[in-house]
């Protein structure tokens, strides 16, 4: 076995030895094989696939490994960097994934270098932008976040670059602007990607100069600020459609730092819950919560579309509501996780093993029902929209979306949520 394994054959080798081979890997355990004897033998006992349990079984691997990673965290008498403590309040980077991205914090915090922050929406940019600030020569100085959607765009340029009175209709007073506002210190420019096209020729002249010139200002003046961006979109994309500039997007890439989403760095959840149960049980006033194992493995395994402003606005819930001494369950949870919404696999509830013999037809999607919940038979059938749709469209996302009522960022989640990939559609 170990041999065809090494030469990855593994397929050839069951088939000879007349077993059925199923590689059993998660992201947080050493992968396993379930080789079962007879090839024929392997389902369940109606009839049916196996490869839910197996699902489940993987499940399963995945948490008894970052229990054991847990463990190791809080027992572990060697303080490595791994473990060490956050370069900011709750900044944790217990995970592999995190703890690369702290590395090159560190290895940057003697230069004034433009960072590049990218990720999904909710995953702390602005905090990794914090511990960068934190960590570099200007940790006294000022540190100013700008997002460029939370202004209309015809005003962003007043707002970053400033104005002088009577530049424009309501410019009434002089104003500094961001830029200028973060002399000496850093300046967070987040969602950098819908900066407006008219406005980025100017954020690249103060890049390569360093000067700026207000709105009705004669002329420009220099200003001493270390820029960092954070995007959650594809900049290669909008360069390519020319919604943003070329120039600026190489300006701006000099060192670049993704911030992996919620589901790469699971070990940190346990972490994450206790830090935020205690910041939340002080504002509230709460004393003496306490999370059960079980409510930790639910958040373990969630998929986290949100990340970690999820997480946080999940414990926030769950504090806002608990009473004193309170001993937070699975009931607690919020109606979304509570009916497995942002689950992986069939945690939410018990394993079935009662038969499922009846199919039904609904609308051309055939699925089971006897013994089935509610969730499944949705999510199975939303599988199979989406399949059908993408078979008839050929793959055309924008397409596909707009027939199902979705968002493209919506669909692409649920492509990824439930492992539809092309290559293995199209074989």
């Amino acid at each position: 076995l170990s041999d065809a394994l090494a030469a990855g054959d593994l397929d050839s080798f069951a088939e000879n030895k007349n077993l059925a081979a199923f590689v059993l890997s998660s992201p947080n355990s050493p992968a396993a094989v379930l080789m079962m004897f007879p090839r024929e033998g392997a389902q369940l006992i109606d009839g049916s696939a196996i490869d839910p349990l197996l699902k489940v079984v993987t499940l399963g691997m995945d948490l008894c490994a970052l229990r054991k990673e847990e463990h190791l965290i809080h027992t572990e008498e060697d303080f490595t960097a791994v473990h060490s403590p956050p370069l900011i309040p709750g900044f944790i980077h217990s995970s592999p994934a995190m703890s690369a991205v702290v590395d090159e914090i560190l290895k940057i915090r003697s230069s004034d270098v433009t960072v590049l922050i990218t990720g999904d929406s909710g995953t702390g940019k602005e905090m990794v932008a914090r511990a960068i600030h934190a960590t570099s020569n200007r940790k006294d100085r000022v540190f100013i976040p700008f997002n460029c959607t939370a202004v209309p765009k015809e005003l962003v340029e007043g707002h970053l670059f400033g104005y002088k009175k009577g530049a424009f209709t309501g410019a009434v007073s002089d104003s500094p602007g961001m830029i200028r506002a973060a002399d000496g210190g850093t300046l967070f420019l987040d969602e950098i990607g819908d900066l407006p096209i008219d406005v980025q020729p100017k954020l690249l002249r103060f890049l390569q100069e360093g000067e700026i010139q207000a709105l009705g200002e004669g002329k420009p003046s220099k200003v001493d600020v270390r820029i960092i961006a954070a995007t959650n979109m594809p900049l290669e994309q909008k360069v390519a459609d020319e919604s943003f500039r070329e120039d600026l997007y190489y300006r701006l890439n000099v060192i670049r730092l993704r911030v992996p989403p919620l589901r790469e760095r699971r070990s940190e959840i346990p972490l994450m819950i206790n830090y935020y149960l205690k910041q939340y049980s002080e504002r509230f006033g709460k004393r003496d919560l306490t999370v059960t194992p079980q409510t930790v493995d639910l958040l373990m395994v969630c998929e986290w579309d949100g990340n970690v402003r999820q997480l946080c606005n999940e414990i926030q819930r769950l504090v806002a509501r608990a009473e004193d001494g309170e001993i937070i369950t699975p009931d607690h949870l919020s109606p979304d996780l509570q009916r497995g919404e942002g689950l992986r696999g069939t945690l939410s509830g018990e394993i079935r093993t009662e038969p499922i013999t009846e199919v039904i037809d609904f609308g051309g999607f055939n699925f089971k029902t006897k013994g089935a919940r509610l969730e499944d038979a949705v999510t199975e059938l939303e599988k199979q929209m989406i399949t059908d749709s993408l078979r008839r469209h050929n793959w055309n996302i924008t397409r596909v979306s707009k027939e199902l009522g979705l968002t493209r960022r919506g669909l692409y989640l649920k492509l990824a949520r439930y492992g539809i990939e092309k290559a293995v559609w199209e074989k």
